[in-house]
C-alpha cells in the first residue's frame, strides 16, 4: 500500500508553483537586462536600380507614403541634371522616374544653377508630400530653393516660390499642426518660415551660424508648442518661439562638457564645427527630442521644457564603439513610430596598413530607449556581395522594411554602366570627398528587412 505524506506533497506543489510562475517572471526580467549586443551580420539588402547615373548624393529625402509607395529624391551636383523624384512600389518592384525638379519649377539649367538637391525629409500632409529644394553646384546664378508639394493622387506639383533669393534650403522641418514649414538657408544661414494657408514668408536675415563655417543640417519642431530648435554648431542651441515670433539663444543647455568636444574638421576646407547635433527627431513617447552628435555618435535626448540634455549611449558602428575611433556622422537616423527605438546607419571606415583610409561600410544599429539596449546588427550587404559604403538618409516603414539611399561601388569596370558613369564624372563638376575614390559609385534606393519588426 502506498502511503501519502502531506508534507512532501505540499513541498512538491511549492516547487511546481515556483517553476511555472516565479521562474518565468525571473526569466522575463533577465531578458530585459540592458546591455550591448554585437552581431556579425551581414544585414542583407536589396538594391532598387533607378538607372539615374547623374545621381551622386542623397540627404534625408525619403518617405514610405500612405499610398504604400516609397518616394525618394536622388540629388545631382552635375549642371546637366537636377535632383529627381522617384517612386518605388514594394509590391510590384516598379520604379517610376517622376520628375526633374529643375524642370518642374520652370528654370533653364543652361542659364542658372539647378535645383540639384532636396536636403530634407519628405513630409506627408493633406495627401501631399511637402519639401524644399537646394543647390547642387553653386554660384550666384542659383535662383534659390523652392518650397514645393507633390500630390500623391493626381501626381501634380505645386510650386510655392523662392523664400530666399540665391539661397538654398539646406534644413527644413514641418509643423503640420500649425501648417508651417521652417527652413535654414545656405550659404547665408538665415532662418525663415512659410505659412501654408496664408502663403506668407517671414525671414530672419541675420546669420544664425558662423559663416563661412558649416551651419545646421537639422531643425526640431516641438509639436506641443510650435517652437523650433537648432544647434549653433558650437555649444548652444537657438530657438524660434512661436507665440513671441522671436529667435533667441537659449541659456541652457550648453554643450561644454569634454565628452562633446570632438571637433569636425576637414583638410583643405575652410570651416570646422566645434560641437553640434547632426540631426534630431521628436519622440511622441517621451515628449522630447532625440538626436545624434557630430563625429562622436553620442545618442542624446533634449527636453525643451527643462533644457536638460542626457547622453544615453554611443551608437557608433561596433568597430568604432569598441576602439573609440570616429567617422563622419550620418543623417541616416530615425525613431520608430512610437518614439521608443532609434535606428542608425552607422558608418565604419577600415584603415589600411599604412594608416590611410580603406574601404567603408554601413552598420545597422538600433537602440531600445526604455531598455537602454544597443545592438549592432552588422554591415549592410547587397545580394551580389557588394557593401554600401555611404548613406545620409533612412526611413522606418510601416511595411516591415527599412529604406536607405546609399552609395555602392560599381563592380564591373567593363560594363556600360561603368563607362557612362565615368563619362559623367569626368565632366566639370564639383566632387565631394566620397566621390574622390579609386572606384566609381552608383547611388540607389535599398530595401532592408527591419530586424525588429514582428511579422506575426
Amino acid at each position: 500500500m502506498i502511503s501519502f505524506d502531506s508534507k512532501k506533497h505540499n513541498f512538491f506543489v511549492f516547487l511546481f508553483i515556483l517553476f511555472i510562475v516565479i521562474l518565468p517572471v525571473a526569466y522575463c526580467f533577465a531578458q530585459q537586462t540592458p546591455g550591448t549586443v554585437y552581431l556579425d551580420g551581414p544585414v542583407k539588402t536589396k538594391m532598387i536600380d533607378a538607372n539615374f547615373l547623374f545621381g551622386d548624393s542623397h540627404y534625408n529625402a525619403l518617405a514610405h507614403a500612405s499610398d504604400g509607395n516609397v518616394y525618394y529624391v536622388i540629388c545631382s551636383h552635375n549642371k546637366q541634371s537636377g535632383a529627381r523624384l522617384f517612386r518605388y512600389n514594394p509590391h510590384t518592384g516598379a520604379v517610376d522616374n517622376i520628375a526633374d525638379l529643375t524642370s518642374v519649377v520652370g528654370e533653364d539649367r543652361r542659364k542658372v544653377i539647378n535645383q540639384g538637391k532636396v536636403h530634407c525629409d519628405l513630409f506627408e500632409y493633406r495627401g501631399k508630400l511637402w519639401f524644399g529644394t537646394h543647390a547642387g553646384a553653386y554660384d550666384r546664378t542659383y535662383p534659390g530653393g523652392h518650397f514645393m508639394s507633390y500630390d500623391l493622387k493626381t501626381g501634380k506639383f505645386e510650386d510655392f516660390g523662392i523664400p530666399a533669393p540665391n539661397e538654398g534650403l539646406v534644413a527644413v522641418d514641418m509643423d503640420t499642426v500649425r501648417k508651417r514649414m521652417y527652413a535654414v538657408t545656405w550659404p547665408g544661414y538665415s532662418f525663415l518660415y512659410f505659412d501654408i494657408d496664408k502663403k506668407k514668408v517671414e525671414r530672419w536675415r541675420e546669420a544664425i551660424a558662423p559663416t563661412p563655417q558649416q551651419g545646421p543640417r537639422s531643425l526640431g519642431v516641438d509639436p506641443t508648442t510650435g517652437n523650433v530648435y537648432w544647434h549653433t554648431m558650437f555649444r548652444t542651441i537657438q530657438a524660434y518661439d512661436f507665440n513671441k515670433n522671436e529667435v533667441s539663444v537659449l541659456k541652457k543647455p550648453v554643450f561644454d562638457k569634454p565628452m562633446f568636444n570632438i571637433p569636425l574638421e576637414k583638410e583643405g576646407v575652410g570651416y570646422s564645427v566645434g560641437v553640434a547635433w547632426r540631426t534630431v527627431k521628436w519622440s511622441k513617447a517621451y515628449k522630447k527630442f532625440f538626436g545624434i552628435m557630430y563625429f562622436s555618435d553620442w545618442l542624446v535626448s533634449f527636453d525643451p521644457k527643462t533644457g536638460e540634455v542626457e547622453i544615453l549611449d554611443r551608437i557608433a558602428a561596433a568597430p568604432n564603439k569598441k576602439s573609440g575611433e570616429t567617422d563622419y556622422t550620418s543623417l541616416g537616423f530615425e525613431l520608430s513610430k512610437d518614439g521608443k527605438i532609434a535606428y542608425y546607419t552607422a558608418p565604419y571606415t577600415k584603415m589600411n596598413p599604412d594608416g590611410t583610409s580603406g574601404d567603408s561600410e554601413i552598420h545597422l544599429v538600433t537602440y531600445n530607449i526604455p531598455l537602454r539596449q544597443y545592438t549592432d546588427h552588422g554591415p549592410l550587404e547587397l545580394i551580389d556581395g557588394r557593401r554600401p559604403r555611404y548613406c545620409q538618409g533612412l526611413e522606418v516603414a510601416d511595411n516591415g522594411n527599412l529604406y536607405i539611399v546609399g552609395w555602392v561601388n560599381i563592380a564591373d569596370k567593363n560594363s556600360e554602366k561603368w563607362k557612362k558613369k565615368l563619362a559623367i564624372e569626368s565632366e566639370d563638376k564639383p566632387a565631394m570627398d566620397i566621390e574622390r575614390s579609386r572606384e566609381l559609385q552608383e547611388i540607389n534606393l535599398m530595401e532592408i528587412k527591419n530586424p525588429l519588426f514582428n511579422r506575426g
